[in-house]
């Protein structure tokens, strides 16, 4: 890449017009003789707390994407000139207390944007471009230099290595097959997310500036440096590099991370909602998928006995490509290996009566040796090579660790490309399958100058082959926007009625409206690499992959000690996605012939495992009511400690608790502390403040129980059989039963889409009737409120009760109920189960009490206001 630093001058106003003047746009544009002729600079307000701007000209039109999804008409905005200056205030962020802001630009060297924000009567600049070196071209692209708030906190970029603190590093814009990566060094990962946020420290005593962040709607490779950079005279400063075409950057603000986060969402889409069958234990078979003695689908339709023998409730099971490995041990994807597979219906179906869903892997390229080879590339359906004049071919994964063959990536931008995976994809369907797992999706092509078909309408069309566009321009994501979307689309007409079910490895902005989950890939096995899974954890939910979790195990490598394999659970059934997947050697098999981590491997932290599973079943109506808050308000399932009103706590950023492995598990409701060192039996955590005054109690939901304030350091328990959880004062945590249940007895959540009813298992606590709710509050002598989200979990427009619960402590305990919406009608009708913290001694009052395993509970009616117009 070749980069020339020339300063982006000789500007001026599209159209000079008075002095002061209200407009929707402003533009700048440059004269035949200036060092970027024919270049323009646009500036608009979407939003009240978004800025849009774009900078294109010759050979760098704006990028091609369909990444924003925001229908917007500019805002009108007052401009204040003043020779080469102007100065734009911000919209207004709110009807009170909004914060008063101005956009300041300077075009009389460079052209100069920065940002600033009236804080205590005095004008502090919240961001700012770096002074002659504003701009700068590479060979096909754009460079782009600021300030660096050398105090603040970057966060977001998706999926980047721990530790969450992303400053004074770099990383790449785009995806790789990165197996068995190491958590804190390698990059790129898998996916691409031009989205960075810069977040002051919070200080005691004094008001904090806004957060910001810079999202770059492009699909084109990129690098963002983020003060690992160092020259004078400038110092430090951050730096992002497009590879290919011009700018559409977009700066958002608000009042903490959630704001821009939720701003960021508005711009391009919130997360989907993700079936309930899919927050549950996730199986995966690649071991069992392998093999051809005994042949693999007999393991497969043994797994669910072996559920039942050791007690795992399990939801659903994903299938390796093993299924579709031909004669050569090649794979083959959307082929089917007869002899491991002679009856792949028949398994479906009998997974389908335990209540295990099933996600067969399929890959967007093929070997010059599949049979649908010729036809793709004779319908034009593989990527052209101009200076081969053929199609692209290229090393792909093809068989076992490391073996490779030569084959193609398929054209998803051409019509060919996406009709051959859509009729795989339904063939799949027709064989009974519930989801797609889209798999080694990344398109890392190594040359800019392919060409793909370009499904966008723009003018990157070559004159040597009309119709095709450059892959650099075009960027190689978008084929990964396009098999989520072919998959999305062929589940959703087949099954209208469903939600559709999308899993994918690598992703660009833009996939998200079509795959709701995704995992952070071939990650290795070690302690170092289970810490820094939650790293990219809490930076992937900020960046609104909220249904997103680990292998857990550890994909690659040796197997995880017992100790390391309980941990790893732990942590794991605390994510929004939790998977059991890997391919490496079981103790019973050392040749390596059956590779997958499996619950019950190591009889002797089998009952450690198993509480952990079950805990997650106990618990998936409180996941469930969090993905609607993700699928609502942007809000992550897992977040930092400084998420939403935490933001506001100096010791959040401390290098202790910033760079540590604490977590909330829905902000401000449960605090997630894992042990995730080995022998690791206490664990110190901090517990965030709210505000300066916040004293709110956390409850410590294991042994001994204690009680601690908001605002200290406490030393919990973190033995073998539990890592540290806490509950905060007046939150309300809906539970169910500790297995696989279903939410109709009659419907989609119980027949499966090839017909097959769901067998309850009640008896054996495997899979039973969603027919009982718990609610655990914790009071003191304050009043609190909370509310849930319950649905059917599987339909793609599901009706929703929202219950609402009041209480209040004091010598007795008063506790309400209502249900501020109800077109579902849950199957535990309109009774709960209350229960109090472990030890307080007081009563529900007026309610009937009644023994639970043990605890006391209280059963409380909820009320209704109408009648169920939804069965």
């Amino acid at each position: 890449m070749v980069t020339v630093e020339r300063e982006l001058s000789g500007f001026k106003p599209a159209q000079p017009g008075p002095p002061s003047s209200e407009s929707t746009e402003f533009k700048l544009v440059s004269g035949p003789d200036a060092t970027f002729a024919d270049f323009e600079y646009t500036l608009t307000f979407p939003l009240p707390n978004a800025v849009r701007v774009t900078l294109t000209g010759p050979d760098r039109p704006a990028p091609p994407h369909d990444n924003v999804i925001l229908q917007y008409e500019p805002l009108p905005f007052n401009v204040k000139i003043d020779g080469c200056d102007a100065t734009i205030p911000f919209p207004p962020t709110g009807k009170d207390g909004a914060r008063r802001r101005e956009l300041r630009l300077n075009w009389e060297d460079s052209i100069l944007l920065s940002i600033w924000e009236e804080i205590e009567g005095s004008w502090v600049r919240i961001a700012g471009d770096l002074p002659s070196r504003s701009y700068a071209l590479t060979e096909h692209g754009v460079m782009r230099h600021w300030w660096l708030e050398k105090d603040n906190v970057h966060l977001g970029m998706g999926e980047k290595a721990a530790p969450l603190d992303l400053t004074g590093r770099s990383f790449r814009c785009d995806g790789s097959d990165s197996a068995a990566y190491d958590a804190y060094e390698t990059d790129p990962l898998y996916k691409h997310t031009p989205f960075l946020v810069s977040t002051p420290r919070a200080v005691s005593g004094k008001p904090t500036p806004s957060t910001y962040a810079i999202y770059h709607a492009t699909n084109s490779n990129a690098l963002w440096d983020i003060g690992r950079h160092h020259d004078d005279p400038w110092g430090y400063f951050k730096t992002f590099t497009q590879d290919w075409g011009g700018l559409e950057e977009w700066y958002l603000l608000g009042a903490g991370v959630r704001e821009v986060t939720r701003t960021w969402a508005e711009v391009v889409g919130r997360p989907m909602l993700v079936g309930r069958d899919w927050l549950g234990y996730l199986a995966s078979g690649m071991g069992l998928g392998e093999s051809d003695e005994p042949i693999a689908q007999d393991l497969l339709a043994a797994f669910p006995d072996d559920c039942r023998k050791y007690g795992i409730p399990c939801s659903a099971i994903h299938f390796s490509s093993g299924y579709t490995v031909g004669e050569d041990g090649n794979r083959y994807v959307f082929t089917m290996n007869k002899k491991r597979y002679p009856d792949f219906k028949g398994l479906v179906g009998g997974l389908h009566r335990a209540g295990i869903k099933v996600v067969p892997n399929i890959k967007p390229y093929m070997l010059t040796s599949h049979p649908a080879y010729d036809s793709v590339l004779k319908a034009d359906g593989l990527f052209y090579a101009p200076l081969a004049k053929g199609p692209v071919v290229t090393r792909i994964w093809s068989s076992g660790v490391g073996v490779n063959g030569k084959g193609s990536w398929v054209d998803m931008t051409s019509a060919p490309g996406r009709e051959w995976w859509a009729a795989g994809v339904k063939s799949l369907i027709d064989l009974g399958v519930d989801g797609m797992w889209n798999d080694n999706n990344e398109y890392y092509l190594h040359d800019d100058e392919f060409l793909a078909a370009n499904v966008f309408p723009h003018p990157l069309r070559q004159p040597a082959m009309a119709g095709k566009a450059k892959l650099g321009a075009l960027g190689r994501m978008v084929n990964t926007e396009m098999v989520a979307k072919v998959s999305h689309d062929t589940l959703l007409r087949s099954h209208p009625e469903r939600r559709p079910y999308v899993l994918t490895r690598s992703a660009n902005v833009g996939a998200h409206k079509y795959a709701c989950g995704t995992w952070t890939g071939d990650n290795w096995t070690s302690w170092k690499n289970l810490r820094g899974s939650q790293a990219i954890q809490l930076n992937c939910g900020i960046s609104l992959m909220q249904s997103t979790g680990s292998d857990i195990g550890g994909f690659g490598g040796p197997l995880p000690s017992p100790e390391l394999f309980v941990r790893w659970v732990q942590l794991g059934v605390t994510h929004a996605r939790f998977c059991i997947h890997a391919f490496k050697p079981t103790p019973d098999d050392p040749s390596g012939a059956s590779q997958t981590n499996l619950p019950w491997m190591y009889p002797s932290v089998l009952p450690v495992i198993r509480d952990a599973i079950k805990w997650r079943y106990e618990y998936l109506p409180f996941f469930n009511s969090l993905m609607w808050g993700s699928h609502e308000d942007a809000e992550p399932t897992n977040a930092w400690l400084g998420w939403g009103d935490f933001a506001s706590d100096p010791e959040v950023y401390t290098d202790e608790t910033l760079n540590g492995v604490d977590a909330w598990i829905g902000a401000g409701q449960l605090l997630s502390v894992p042990a995730l060192h080995e022998g690791e039996l206490t664990r110190t955590a901090y517990l965030p403040k709210a505000s300066a005054e916040d004293d709110t109690i956390y409850f410590d939901l294991h042994a001994p129980y204690g009680q601690h304030r908001a605002g200290t350091r406490v030393t919990l328990a973190t033995p073998l059989e539990h890592m540290g959880l806490l509950a905060r004062e007046g939150v309300v945590i809906p539970t169910g039963k500790n297995y696989h249940t279903v939410t109709q007895r009659e419907g989609p959540a119980r027949t499966t889409p090839d017909g097959v009813d769901v067998q309850l298992d009640e008896e054996g606590g495997v899979v039973g009737l969603d027919d009982w709710r718990g609610v655990q509050i914790f009071p003191t002598t304050g009043k609190y409120a909370g509310r849930w989200i319950e649905d059917d979990g599987i339909s793609a427009e599901p009706g929703r009760a929202v219950i609402e619960l009041t209480y209040e402590g004091g010598e007795d305990v008063v506790v309400s109920a209502k249900f501020a919406e109800h077109d579902f009608k849950p199957l535990w009708g309109n009774t709960l189960h209350v229960f109090l913290p472990v030890g307080d001694e007081r009563v529900v009052r007026g309610a009937e009490t009644v023994s639970v395993n043990g605890r006391s509970a209280w059963l409380v009616d909820v009320s209704s206001p109408g009648t169920w117009v939804k069965v």
